[in-house]
C-alpha cells in the first residue's frame, strides 16, 4: 500500500481544515493508499513539512490549502517525480479552477484515487517560484494588505482591493528580454503562468500552464467609470480585449520597478527594483 502525505492549512480561505482528514479518509482509496496528515502551525512551517517529506517516501503529496499552500509544497516538488494534488479550501483556489479540479472535497479526492498527472510549467523569479499569478505594482500591494486581514475569503480580497486602489497610481517599468527593451507605464504587471487570480477572476484568459510561455500583463489604472467595464471583463474572461489591457509573451524578462515588492501567487514578498523572471518547463507534476 503506498503513503500520501496531505499537508494541510487549517486555517485557509473561509473553510476550517482541522477536521478535513474525516472526509479524506472516507473518499480516499484506502485499499492502494494510506493517508499520512500533517497540519501546519505556524507561518513558514508548509515549507519545512514539505521539505523533509519530499525524499521519496511517499507516492504524492497533497496541498489541502489555497494557493499561498499550493506554493509553498510545490516550491520542493520542483525537479523531482513526486506528484502533487491539490484539495483546494482557501480563499481563490487559482490553480486549482484553472486546472479544473474540484472545489468540492469528495470531487477533489476522486481525481487523486485515480493519480493520473500533467507536467506543467513554473514560473522562477529570482530563487522563488509561481505556478499560478505572480505580480508587481497594484496586485502586490493588495496582497500585502490582504495578508494581514483578519479575516479571509473574496470579500476580504475585495475590500483591500477598495483601500488600496486611492494610494496606487500608475508607475514606469522596464522590460527587457533578449531581443528587445520595452519602456511602459502601468497600474500592475503580472507574469502569468496560469489564467487567473482566483474566484474565476482571468487577467491571461488562454494562458497554459504547459506551453513553456510566460504571459507578462500590462495593466493601466482604471477611472472610476472604467471598473465596473474592467471588472465585467475580468469575470467573464474577455478582458484582454480592454484598452487598458496589453500583454507580451516570452520565455525570460529582466524587470525594473520603482519599488522592490511583488507577489508570488497571493504571497507577498520582496524581488528588489530590479528581477529576473523565467519559465522553466515541465518542471512539476500535478494531479488532475
Amino acid at each position: 500500500m503506498e503513503k500520501i502525505l496531505f499537508i494541510i492549512n487549517p486555517i485557509a480561505g473561509k473553510k476550517t481544515g482541522k477536521n478535513i482528514n474525516q472526509d479524506i479518509i472516507r473518499y480516499l482509496d484506502t485499499d492502494n493508499f494510506k493517508p499520512h496528515f500533517k497540519y501546519s502551525e505556524y507561518a513558514g512551517h508548509i515549507s519545512e513539512i514539505a521539505k523533509q517529506a519530499s525524499v521519496g517516501e511517499y507516492k504524492a503529496i497533497i496541498a489541502v490549502g489555497g494557493d499561498g499552500t499550493v506554493n509553498e509544497i510545490g516550491r520542493f516538488l520542483v525537479h523531482s517525480n513526486i506528484p502533487m494534488g491539490i484539495i483546494p479550501i482557501g480563499s481563490g483556489n487559482g490553480l486549482a479552477r484553472h486546472l479544473k479540479i474540484p472545489l468540492s472535497v469528495k470531487n477533489a479526492i476522486k481525481l487523486i484515487n485515480k493519480m493520473h498527472t500533467l507536467q506543467m510549467d513554473a514560473i522562477r523569479i529570482n530563487d522563488m517560484y509561481s505556478f499560478c499569478v505572480a505580480g508587481i505594482g497594484f496586485d502586490s500591494e493588495v496582497s500585502r494588505r490582504f495578508q494581514k486581514m483578519k479575516a479571509r475569503g473574496l470579500f476580504s480580497y475585495i475590500i483591500a482591493c477598495l483601500r488600496c486602489f486611492n494610494q496606487s497610481k500608475n508607475q514606469d517599468f522596464i522590460v527587457r528580454t533578449k531581443e528587445k527593451e520595452y519602456r511602459l507605464n502601468g497600474f500592475m504587471m503580472c507574469f502569468a503562468n496560469a489564467s487567473q487570480f482566483g474566484n474565476n477572476a482571468y487577467i491571461a484568459p488562454g494562458a497554459d500552464v504547459s506551453d513553456g510561455i510566460i504571459d507578462l500583463i500590462l495593466l493601466k489604472k482604471p477611472s472610476y467609470l472604467q471598473i465596473p467595464l474592467l471588472a465585467f471583463k475580468t469575470l467573464t474572461g474577455t478582458v484582454e480585449n480592454h484598452s487598458l489591457y496589453s500583454r507580451i509573451k516570452g520565455k525570460a524578462f529582466e524587470i525594473n520597478q520603482e519599488n522592490d515588492f511583488a507577489h508570488l501567487d497571493g504571497e507577498p514578498i520582496k524581488v528588489g527594483t530590479k528581477f529576473t523572471v523565467s519559465i522553466e518547463e515541465k518542471t512539476l507534476h500535478v494531479i488532475c
